[in-house]
């Protein structure tokens, strides 16, 4: 896990996030961006197929089930298992959305979110793993910011990381400057939160 920052006037907060380095290796990060630029883009949407361009600009496919990309599933499935056992002790029963692969340019964000809404599927995610396709200074702007406490963290921009967090924790994507932001999204499932 990365450090936290300390809270101002010191102490040490609780961990709400799981930051794993390397993995996925740069190759596998070119595959998915060339995986991507192959597919049939569309204007990021919000939860429960919802659009507004003040709220997100981005541009997003999904990834096909395919022999070449089920390595996706299985090392994102294994990063899910580990983080939720290391941290959050969530009930998940399955995946059930595709991976999203978001393309984010000069001017394209997505403002303050959650990731669980409504509807049936929407309401069943638990947890969100996102992975750092581009390189780190492929683009400028475009942090992903994690705010679980009032104090919002940056998730580090090494190519490859994933982070994974609770799906009902407050995240964006700050607006790109220049450059191309590329990511992997995938959402574990499990019973609804009572």
């Amino acid at each position: 896990m990365a450090a936290r920052p300390a809270y101002p006037g010191g102490g040490h907060p609780l961990q709400f996030w799981v930051v794993v380095e390397n993995a996925f290796h740069p190759a596998e990060c070119t595959q998915l961006t060339d995986a991507r630029t192959g597919l049939d883009a569309a204007d990021g949407i919000l939860v429960a197929g919802r659009s507004n361009q003040n709220i997100r600009q981005s541009a997003l496919v999904w990834l096909p089930e395919s022999e070449d990309l089920a390595w996706v599933d299985a090392r994102t499935t294994r990063l899910f298992a580990d983080a939720n056992r290391q941290l959050f002790g969530c009930v998940l029963d399955g995946f059930e959305e595709q991976s999203q692969l978001a393309a984010y340019g000069p001017g394209q964000h997505y403002d303050w979110h959650i990731d669980r809404g409504q509807g049936h599927i929407a309401s069943r995610r638990k947890l969100t793993l996102s992975v750092q396709l581009s390189k780190a200074d492929a683009y400028v702007g475009g942090e992903l910011e994690i705010n679980a406490d009032g104090y919002p963290f940056a998730a580090p921009r090494d190519q490859g990381t994933a982070i994974i967090f609770a799906a009902t924790t407050l995240h964006r994507v700050k607006p790109v400057i220049s450059g191309l932001r590329h990511s992997l999204v995938v959402w574990a499932h499990g019973p609804s939160f009572v």
